[in-house]
């Protein structure tokens, strides 16, 4: 633990620190604030609670100190008492600073208050503590009591440092002309105080400045590695081994720069705000930033879910293995097998000559080991072994083990001896699979193929090149360069003077930024570059041996690379004969369809002049059109780009651009004009993709082609192609939205992809239905901006990202958005949230499939909702903004109208689920542009604490256990509705099955609940709703559906546009009577959400009380994070169930099982206390 500290400053900010002596330009307090602020930085990066800091005031024009109704201690103001410093106290700290209007006041008094400070502070624990005056000297003192204060500091083991501003310094060689005699009897005052102190300093703030640049070497507190024995053979074994207690310390660690942390700006949001702060957060305070939190979901298939996945907590997970394509799970049982058993230990296996250890197997930092303290017999015994190393010259190899089950080190055991220190120095060892043995050939001889050794060789350095190298690393000693004190040579780079510039420079500036948030970062301190290069002096001094040294080794300087053109040497034979003639290829030149890439190449490599080449680049060009003219679609394009390539490619390294840029500028022409078997526009496209344009000056020094041309060739090159892709787009009938509340197929057209692409974006919305700033309709789909954006990086793979995602960059070319804008009603000065109409976003992808041939389409399932956004009117809507083209427009802050008052009021008005609804959308939005996530321990104490939660609220609403819950207003009790929805597997997974279940709780007041519940079953009201459209469709690959299997009644087949209406149909008695409905569900949340899709909006309704979920209490009820299934539910309270995955049954099964597992609780719970075996209440019984 660091040692506790207690360091007061004592300022002087009378009106005379506020000029500027001796030539300075700053201030006298600015100049002596540098020193003070730098070591209150330092106070405040270590972070440290247990560094105290104190600032008091001299010569304020206001009085705040304990004393200040004594005479003598006016005008001294306490400006911070002793306390941790933090980024906000060095704020507020700096507001105070500055000069006062008076010039009394008694510095001697000041050291008196700061005296009390540390006493009242410290009392008698143990501190170091320290007092810095920093005054020029100009004020009145009171110096009657200087031995008295001395003495007292003496007796509080206070160290003083008195800096003034220009003070006389000997030993720094300052002394300042025409000085006032007053400051004169001041500084002598203060010297002579000082020289009363045991621990006193005296100096001028001058040369504490002076030191600044030097970077303060701070020895950190030695910590303990290892406490126990060191042992020379087994002492269990043989009672006579070796066996002494040892202590083992660091004596060298590794300095690390300081380290960045990933921040946000906190946002004053109390209540909703998602991230934590991050730990040690008072050195942000006033900066106001949180961390960034991760967090992962993960999912696995389960018949029993909806769509056949469900979430799963991360505990719940094994850990497995990558074995090819396959993850093999490995159990813990079998992962110990792989881990090394260890016990602590630190024993002796051998021991090697100091002449036979190579240097270069040193690891690592160095610890020191010496005697346990206190043990005299240990000392002795460790005395004698470091004695017997020294006088054999040996080291000792041991192995470490610091604690139990930790890695064993080997260490090299080096003795050291000196006057009244005896240690055993220890470095890390190498195991010998660590160390990499490589051959090379001996560098004093060659050896032939035929096995001969040569002496002399071209690749062996004669004598004259050793004589010549030797001579120059001589010259280039640095180990004597340097002066000493006295003149004499000495070491140049000391150890002690040489500073690792990342670590310091990075704290210098991070100090000065602290202090100075504006300013820009001081230039380095020069001490951290005296040797960033070698004394010039000596490089002037070698460079003879330079020369020298260049002549011995024959160095020829390289010519620099011949810019012009560039040509391939035909490949000769060794025999010298001609090839060609001799295989009777008269076609020398000859480029053939068929074979096009080698040939061309091959006329390349034989080409003599300067014309063969044109000529080869004009065959080639020439296939190429072939190609793109008799290609049936686009079934011959990939080989006409794989020649474009091979063209471009072989005439850069020719050195002739020039041939190819005039092939693209004629291919073009020619494929806009339609002269290429007609609109061949769609190849220039992909040639485009394929990044084969122009020839540039950066690809080739003989393009006269600029880069500038070649951007603006891009930009003509992106209007061809979404010409292209208009032309090719089919014309529709605009959008229009369905005039009722209740969505019909809406979300199904859109997952199907069944909308028709349009020109561009701005007939599939009608923007005249809207007003600008009034709110949107609620049968409108709105999509987040920024989910729009990031659709390429969060929906589209690898292969097909890199296309689609220029459209993206230039999203507002040809296009227009109708854009919405949504104030957080409860923090309005939040950026609003911005939304496009989902159908634009469809049809703006529509555009894309048909012109990239793919099918990108907005995603199924739970991806959807981001998509597919609605807001009712009974919280907040969001307001039409405008009809814009330009991305300018839109992100400008000052066009966004001001929040709306009426907002506010409804959200405030509206109930805890419908305000717990609109906040899931806003989260939503928010989770595409950052996912932050929480811890996964504190997450998962949050959900089992939310379980619990549940569960106590389900035993109150069934009257088990006393209380109302929380959000129940009326006086009526509580309508649990139970809801089930099943929908096919395949995408986009439409809802085929909805099961309501309605148990009135007025109905089962008076009736006793009998075994589990079962005597409220026949309370039970069952609804079995079928979609007409999917009636003969079955689920059966992930889980094994039954929907014509509905064992409580009669089943009805609504469409899905009449689907919404039946469902309130079967609830609206209960709305219309004002009753508060408790929705149930077994996964709450996936049924509501497919509910929504269909355009039933649960979440809006007002008359929704609460939710409660049977697989969330059942969680709960047996302590676990990871969801059973309802049939295993039913299964562990002993409720018979069959014919599962039929809506119908399991919106009853649902509510039997919340009702059960709140009474097996109970009975649990008592079971427990009185110590009795708990079995649930079913089991044994006959069914039902």
């Amino acid at each position: 633990m660091a040692d506790k500290e207690a360091t007061v400053f004592i300022l002087d900010l009378g009106s005379s620190m506020g000029q500027a002596h001796n030539g300075r330009e700053e201030s006298d307090l600015d100049w002596s604030m540098r020193f003070v602020w730098d070591k209150i930085t330092d106070a405040v990066a270590s972070n440290r609670k247990t560094l105290n800091v104190g600032v008091i005031g001299l010569k304020t024009d206001d009085t705040n100190n304990k004393l200040d109704s004594t005479e003598g201690y006016e005008n001294i103001s306490v400006l911070q008492g002793l306390q941790p410093m933090t980024m906000t106290d060095l704020r507020q700290l700096q507001a105070s600073i500055v000069p006062n209007q008076t010039r009394f006041g008694d510095a001697i008094s000041s050291i008196v208050i700061a005296v009390d400070m540390i006493e009242t502070k410290t009392k008698k624990l143990k501190y170091i503590r320290k007092i810095y005056l920093v005054t020029d000297g100009q004020g009145s003192m009171d110096v009657d009591d200087i031995d008295d204060i001395g003495k007292k500091m003496n007796a509080s083991g206070i160290e003083l440092t008195v800096l003034g501003v220009d003070f006389d310094d000997p030993e720094y060689g300052f002394k300042e002309e025409d000085k006032p005699p007053h400051k004169k009897q001041n500084e002598r005052a203060l010297r002579k105080l000082v020289e009363a102190c045991d621990n006193g300093r005296f100096g001028t703030m001058a040369d504490a400045i002076d030191r600044l640049d030097t970077p303060t070497v701070k020895t950190p507190k030695p910590y303990k590695t290892y406490d126990g024995k060191l042992t020379l053979g087994d002492p269990n074994t043989f009672p006579a081994a070796m066996n002494i207690d040892v202590e083992r310390y660091f004596k060298t660690h590794l300095a690390r720069p300081l380290g960045a942390s990933t921040v946000v700006t906190k946002q004053d949001q109390p209540g909703s705000q998602t991230t934590e702060t991050v730990e040690g957060n008072d050195m942000m305070d006033g900066v106001e930033f949180t961390g960034v939190k991760q967090a992962r979901t993960y999912k696995v298939n389960d018949p029993d879910a909806p769509g056949g996945k469900r979430d799963v907590e991360f505990e719940s997970l094994a850990k497995g293995f990558e074995y090819g394509r396959t993850a093999v799970h490995i159990t813990e049982s079998e992962h110990n097998i792989t881990k090394l058993e260890t016990q602590k230990c630190f024993t002796i296996l051998g021991f090697i000559p100091w002449d036979r250890y190579e240097a270069f197997l040193n690891m690592g930092e160095v610890c020191v080991t010496h005697a346990k303290k206190f043990d005299e017999a240990s000392e002795v015994a460790l005395s004698a072994l470091i004695w017997a190393l020294h006088e054999v010259q040996s080291y000792a190899v041991a192995r470490l083990v610091i604690k139990e089950g930790k890695e064993p080190l080997l260490v090299l055991l080096i003795p050291h001896i000196e006057p009244g220190f005896e240690c055993l120095y220890d470095v890390p060892l190498p195991f010998a699979e660590d160390v990499r043995s490589y051959q090379f050939p001996p560098l004093d001889r060659v050896i032939t193929v035929s096995g001969q050794t040569l002496s002399k060789h071209r690749f062996i350095p004669s004598d004259d090149l050793n004589a010549a190298m030797g001579a120059y690393v001589d010259a280039m000693d640095l180990s004597n360069y340097g002066i000493d004190e006295d003149g004499a040579p000495a070491e140049y780079m000391p150890i002690d003077d040489t500073y690792n510039p990342s670590i310091h420079r990075i704290n210098h500036a991070v100090r000065n930024r602290a202090v100075h948030p504006e300013s820009p970062v001081p230039e380095i301190p020069p001490q951290l570059l005296r040797f960033a290069e070698p004394p010039h002096e000596l490089v002037e001094r070698v460079q003879r041996k330079i020369d020298t040294l260049i002549g011995a080794a024959e160095i020829k300087k390289v010519p620099p690379k011949a810019k012009g053109k560039r040509r391939r040497d035909a490949v000769k034979p060794i025999s010298g004969l001609d090839v060609d003639a001799l295989l009777g290829n008269t076609r020398r030149g000859q480029i053939s369809p068929e074979n096009a890439v080698p040939d061309f190449k091959h006329a390349l490599e034989t080409a003599d002049s300067e014309e063969a080449l044109e000529d080869a680049s004009k065959q080639m060009g020439a296939i190429v059109r072939s190609l793109i003219t008799d290609s049936f679609g686009d079934s011959k394009y990939n080989r006409a780009i794989e020649c474009c390539g091979v063209m471009r490619e072989e005439l850069i390294n020719m050195d002739e651009p020039s041939l190819f840029n005039t092939f693209v500028v004629d291919l073009k022409k020619q494929l806009l004009s339609g002269t290429l078997g007609g609109d061949r526009r769609d190849f220039w496209f992909k040639l485009r993709w394929a990044q084969l344009g122009l020839i540039d000056s950066s690809q080739s020094e003989s393009s006269d082609v600029t880069t500038d041309a070649v951007n603006e060739q891009s930009e003509a090159s992106e209007a061809v192609c979404l010409r292209v892709m208009c032309e090719h787009a089919l014309p529709t009938e605009p959008w229009e939205p369905h005039p009722e509340p209740v969505a019909d197929d809406a979300p199904k057209k859109f997952l199907n992809h069944d909308a028709s692409p349009l020109p561009d974006t701005e007939g599939a919305f009608d923007p005249e239905r809207f007003d600008k700033d009034k709110p949107s309709k609620d049968d409108i789909d709105l999509c987040p901006w920024n989910v729009v954006m990031n659709y390429p990086s969060s929906f589209i793979g690898k292969t097909n990202r890199p296309h689609v995602e220029p459209y993206f960059e230039r999203i507002f070319e040809g296009r227009v958005w109708d854009f919405f804008y949504l104030y957080h009603p409860s923090n309005p000065a939040d950026k609003p949230y911005l939304f496009v109409p989902t159908s634009q976003f469809q049809l703006f992808l529509d555009q894309i499939n048909e012109e990239l041939k793919i099918s990108l389409s907005i995603p199924a399932g739970v991806n959807a909702d981001w998509f597919f956004l609605r807001f009712t009117n009974d919280v907040a809507q969001p307001r039409y903004l405008r009809r814009s083209s330009e991305s300018e427009d839109i992100d400008d802050g000052s066009a966004w109208p001001d929040p709306d008052e009426h907002d506010a009021n409804l959200f405030h008005a509206s109930t805890p689920v419908q305000q717990a609804e609109f906040e899931r959308k806003l989260r939503l939005f928010n989770a595409a542009e950052v996912k932050d996530r929480d811890k996964g321990q504190s997450r998962t104490a949050e959900r089992r604490a939310d379980r619990q939660h549940i569960l106590c609220t389900t035993q109150q609403l069934l009257g088990l256990k006393p209380g109302t819950p929380v959000g129940i207003k009326g006086d009526q009790p509580v309508v649990l509705v139970a809801i089930d929805v099943e929908a096919l597997e395949r995408p986009p997974n439409p809802v085929s099955e909805v099961g309501v279940a309605i148990l009135d709780m007025k109905d089962i007041q008076n009736v006793p609940r009998g075994i589990c519940g079962q005597n409220w079953w026949p309370m039970i009201v069952p609804h079995h709703l079928r979609t007409k459209e999917y009636s003969g469709l079955c689920n059966f690959e992930f889980i094994k559906g039954c929907p014509d299997a509905f064992d409580f009644g009669t089943s009805t087949f609504p469409t899905i546009k009449q689907m919404p209406a039946a469902i309130l149909d079967i609830i609206q008695p209960l709305i219309d009577a004002k009753r508060e409905l408790v929705l149930v569900g077994h996964d709450t949340q996936q049924d509501v959400q497919y509910l929504a899709s269909i355009g039933l909006d649960l979440h809006a309704m007002k008359c929704v009380a609460r939710m409660l979920d049977s697989q969330a209490i059942h969680q709960a009820w047996q302590d676990r994070d990871q969801g059973r299934g309802l049939s295993s539910v039913l299964a562990e309270l002993g409720i018979t169930s069959r014919n599962l995955h039929n809506a119908g049954n399991d919106a009853v099964f649902t509510l039997r099982a919340l009702i059960g597992v709140a009474m097996e609780q109970i009975r649990e719970e008592s079971a427990t206390a009185e110590g009795s075996e708990y079995t649930p209440e079913l089991w044994g019984t006959d069914p039902p």
